[in-house]
């Protein structure tokens, strides 16, 4: 379903556009998704997301991977959204480049 979700999808998207997939995706699959959307001209960030039960009432882990443009331009709402624990901050960070943060996760 996601691949059919991204192609409806990007039907309305333009250029510089980005799709953010915290579906907890193989790794290979965000790589693949990343290309195909990068070719169209649509920037992705795949996002590992953790937490089950608990962290969808005090905030989940992020871990987003690809368009490191994608991260810097939703940081602040990924900060905000995550888990924070005390002392050390929120549960996020940006990983890496491709499918990291799903193999991360």
């Amino acid at each position: 379903p996601v691949d059919m979700t991204i192609k409806t999808l990007s039907k309305f998207l333009e250029k510089g556009d980005s799709i953010i997939d915290g579906g907890n995706e193989w790794y290979e699959n965000t790589e693949r998704r990343q290309k195909e959307s990068l070719a169209n001209g649509i920037l992705y960030l795949g996002m590992g997301v953790s937490g089950g039960e608990e962290g969808a009432r005090k905030g989940p882990s992020m871990m987003p991977g690809g368009s490191k443009e994608v991260y810097d331009s939703v940081s602040y709402i990924l900060t905000k959204c995550a888990a924070q624990i005390e002392g050390s901050g929120p549960c996020v960070t940006y990983i890496g480049k491709g499918g990291s943060g799903n193999y991360v996760k």
